[in-house]
């Protein structure tokens, strides 16, 4: 997880991996897998979730559903990346989603009194794309839209929310895209420098040599 919101990680479950675009949402299992990942699920309510729905037409829809509200959120941020607006169309689409409502709210005891807690109560698949739709919500409520980038790696389709104190991030992961990137950069100035070595030096003669070879005169 990259992204530093819901929202861009779920957009990053699509991805390119020795230069072939890769979708790790391929069936209803990863998805409920993903959002195991990304703290949406506990572990014993993405077992029940599967054991309710993973074997019925109900699963496959869901997959469909959330491909294509990925495709939405993809769209929307690489618009913000660009410098755009989020669409009415996109903001509709977060507003469907939104409307279905998972959470219930619950007062339990603790050590010092007393809280209300939300907890997540998928009833139906699509519940199951609400707290993505939320984080896309605070993101553009509460976000600064500016921090939101893509890696500067011209291969990589990821996306993430810049959270470094200097906002100087520039890429996914330091580890994979920026080494990458820093070798690459190193490789071609080493090349530029070879280059222009030789062909400062490599092609010269000297001016006695230039004119024997002309006539024809031994060395």
């Amino acid at each position: 997880m990259v992204g530093n919101h819901r929202c861009l990680d779920f957009v990053n479950t699509e991805l390119i991996e020795q230069g072939q675009r890769v979708d790790l949402l391929q069936d209803f299992a990863d998805l409920v897998g993903w959002l195991e990942q990304a703290q949406v699920l506990g572990v014993a309510q993405a077992k029940q979730i599967l054991r309710r729905w993973g074997r019925t037409s109900k699963a496959a829809e869901a997959l469909s559903q959330a491909l294509a509200f990925r495709r939405v959120l993809r769209e929307m941020t690489d618009g913000i990346v660009r410098g755009d607006r989020p669409s009415v169309d996109a903001l509709g689409r977060i507003n469907a989603v939104l409307r279905h409502h998972a959470v219930d709210v619950a007062l339990v005891r603790t050590r010092n009194g007393f809280e209300r807690r939300r907890l997540f109560q998928p009833r139906e698949p699509i519940h199951l794309l609400v707290p993505v739709a939320e984080s896309a919500s605070e993101l553009l409520c509460h976000g600064d839209l500016a921090l939101i980038l893509k890696c500067e790696n011209p291969r990589c389709i990821l996306y993430f929310y810049d959270t470094t104190k200097n906002h100087a991030r520039r890429w996914c992961s330091m580890t994979v895209c920026g080494n990458r990137m820093k070798v690459a950069a190193h490789y071609r100035r080493r090349r530029r420098t070879r280059e222009h070595t030789l062909g400062g030096t490599g092609h010269r003669e000297t001016p006695g040599l230039s004119r024997r070879r002309r006539s024809g005169s031994p060395p």
